[in-house]
């Protein structure tokens, strides 16, 4: 698939794309199967779950064909394509879900690759890819649903920043200004394609469901020759919005 121009000014401006129904209903049914399996089977070792919520639920999974179909075997890998160029086939889909809460709470904003005491990165560096793509695997008809939140336009806030204080590790963001949280609605097989400087959280479930995601970080297929290129210069790695 194509982007029209509206799309990739959209791109630009708000560092994300949502486009709704991508991924076909047979293909997110799969994956759910799969999910819903491995929880009945296994169920959630409480002592790993802070682990779990920052790297993936069911990691058995992360490399499974039902997981991994979702990107290549339906127009997301076209979406990608046509943003990126070309883009190294992703190993693994980060399960993400997010199970009903008690109550609200803030959502702390943040890039992926900055160090955490769970989430398996190094302290002292920060691992940075080309774009998140995600993939909804249940509806997401409201607020405080577990939403994907995205912060609009904080990355350039952030590119800014790399520029002026150089690419080394972020132990925490920096002012992002009047950009504003938006929680993203969708249903079952949206996909959102985000710049990986986006800035995004999860929001607070307090629905009765479980939200469903699952979500790849892509690499251009030249990531490494660009060095640390992307963080200050956001979009030169994206030849399809040249």
């Amino acid at each position: 698939m194509g982007l029209g121009w509206l799309q990739k000014r959209r791109l630009v401006r708000d560092g994300y794309l949502r486009v709704p129904g991508l991924v076909p209903r047979e293909r997110v049914d799969s994956a759910l199967a799969l999910i819903n399996r491995s929880l009945g089977e296994r169920g959630l070792p409480p002592d790993r779950l802070k682990e779990l919520r920052a790297r993936s639920y069911c990691p058995e999974l992360v490399r499974a064909p039902e997981i991994q179909a979702l990107y290549a075997e339906t127009p997301a890998r076209a979406l990608a394509e046509a943003a990126i160029g070309p883009v190294r086939p992703p190993e693994e889909g980060q399960i993400a879900l997010r199970f009903p809460e008690g109550q609200p709470r803030e959502i702390f904003p943040h890039i992926d690759g900055m160090y955490t005491p769970d989430n398996g990165v190094p302290a002292g560096t920060l691992v940075h890819f080309t774009a998140l793509l995600g993939v909804f695997l249940s509806d997401v008809p409201g607020p405080q649903a577990g939403n994907l939140t995205v912060l609009p336009g904080s990355q350039r806030i952030l590119e800014a920043h790399f520029r002026q204080h150089g690419t080394g590790a972020l132990t925490s963001l920096p002012p992002l200004g009047p950009c504003r949280p938006r929680p993203l609605l969708g249903r079952a097989g949206d996909v959102v394609l985000a710049h990986y400087a986006l800035a995004h959280a999860a929001a607070a479930n307090l629905s009765p469901h479980i939200r469903y995601a699952v979500f790849f970080r892509l690499y251009h297929a030249d990531h490494e020759r660009f060095g640390t290129g992307p963080l200050t210069d956001l979009w030169g790695q994206w030849q399809g919005l040249r």
